[in-house]
C-alpha cells in the first residue's frame, strides 16, 4: 500500500495528472542534460522534485506534497524548451497562445456575465453552483486584470516578431500565460471562489439562528469549521462535555442519526440545519438547549 487506503496505481495516476504537462518536459530535460546532472541548474530542481515525489507515497495528503514539488518540476521543464527544434517550439507557442488566450477570454466573459447579466447563461451557471452569491465590483482588482491582459497582448506581439531568438524566448509565452491565468482568477474570480470555498456563509447563518451569540459546543467538527466559527462568528467554541456549559451545540450532519443517542431528547432540540451553498455534504446541525 502507498499511504493509508491507497495503492501504487492510484498514486501513479495522481502524479501523472497533477503534474501534467510539466513531467514529460522534466523527463526530457533529465535525458538531454544527463551529462550535466551534477550542475546546480539541473541538480537542485531535480533533487527537490525527487523529494516531493518520494514523500507523496506515504503522505496522508499526496496532493499537498506534489504541490510543493511543482516549482521544481516547472524549472526542470523550462530547461527542456531550448533543446527543441524550431518546428516544435512553434507548435508549443501556438498551443500556448491559443490555450491561455482562450482561458483568459472565458474568465472575462464569465466575470462580465456575473456583473451585468449578459450573456445570461454563465451568470445562471454561477448562481446555480454558488447559490446566494452576490457579485461585487473592485476597481483595484479590475485595474490589475486589465493591466495583466494588456501585458499578455504586448507579450504575444513581441514573441511573434521576427528577430533574433534568445535562449529564454521560448519560455515567455508559457510563463506569461500561466501568470495571466493566475492573475485573472485571483482578481476577477476571487470573490466567488472565496464564497464557494469559505465557511463564512454557514457561520453567518449560524449566528443569525442564535438569540445571543456567544458560547457554542461542537461535536464532530473539523479544525477548519471550528476556526471559521471563531473567526467569522466571534463565537466561544468549546468541545462538548458533561455537564453542558453552552446553550447551543453544533454538529456535523454525518452525526444526525446518532445525535439522539448522544443528547437527551428533553434537554436539546434541533434549531436549524445549516446548508453550505456549494457543498451539500458539508452541512451543520445546530441544537438549542431547552430551558
Amino acid at each position: 500500500m502507498a499511504g493509508p487506503g491507497r495503492n501504487w496505481k492510484s498514486v501513479g495516476r495522481l502524479v501523472a495528472w497533477f503534474t501534467w504537462p510539466a513531467w514529460p518536459l522534466a523527463a526530457w530535460t533529465v535525458w538531454r542534460w544527463r551529462r550535466q546532472l551534477r550542475q546546480r541548474h539541473v541538480a537542485l530542481p531535480l533533487w527537490f522534485a525527487a523529494v516531493s515525489l518520494t514523500t507523496t507515497v506515504p503522505a496522508p495528503n499526496p496532493d499537498r506534497a506534489l504541490l510543493l514539488g511543482l516549482p521544481a518540476l516547472a524549472t526542470l521543464a523550462a530547461f527542456a524548451l531550448p533543446t527543441f527544434r524550431r518546428s516544435v517550439l512553434a507548435l508549443i507557442d501556438w498551443f500556448t497562445l491559443l490555450f491561455f488566450s482562450g482561458c483568459a477570454l472565458v474568465i472575462w466573459v464569465i466575470w462580465i456575465s456575473m456583473q451585468t447579466g449578459v450573456p445570461a447563461k454563465p451568470a445562471a451557471n454561477v448562481a446555480k453552483l454558488a447559490a446566494g452569491y452576490v457579485p461585487s465590483f473592485s476597481l483595484f482588482a479590475f485595474a490589475v486584470a486589465v493591466a495583466a491582459t494588456a501585458a499578455w497582448l504586448w507579450l504575444v506581439r513581441w514573441r511573434t516578431k521576427r528577430n533574433r531568438d534568445a535562449i529564454w524566448k521560448s519560455l515567455v509565452l508559457p510563463a506569461g500565460g500561466a501568470a495571466l491565468g493566475w492573475l485573472l482568477v485571483m482578481t476577477l474570480w476571487l470573490p466567488v471562489l472565496d464564497y464557494a470555498r469559505s465557511y463564512a456563509p454557514v457561520v453567518r447563518t449560524t449566528v443569525l439562528q442564535m438569540d445571543k451569540p456567544g458560547c457554542v459546543e461542537v461535536v464532530g467538527l473539523t479544525r477548519a469549521q471550528i476556526a471559521a466559527l471563531r473567526f467569522h462568528g466571534g463565537l466561544d467554541v468549546r468541545r462538548a462535555s458533561l455537564p453542558h456549559a453552552c446553550p447551543r451545540l453544533a454538529a456535523t450532519q454525518d452525526l444526525e442519526a446518532s445525535m439522539p443517542l448522544l443528547l437527551e431528547k428533553r434537554q436539546w432540540s434541533l434549531a436549524a440545519s445549516l446548508r453550505r451553498p456549494t457543498d451539500a455534504r458539508d452541512n451543520l446541525l445546530l441544537y438549542r438547549k431547552n430551558e
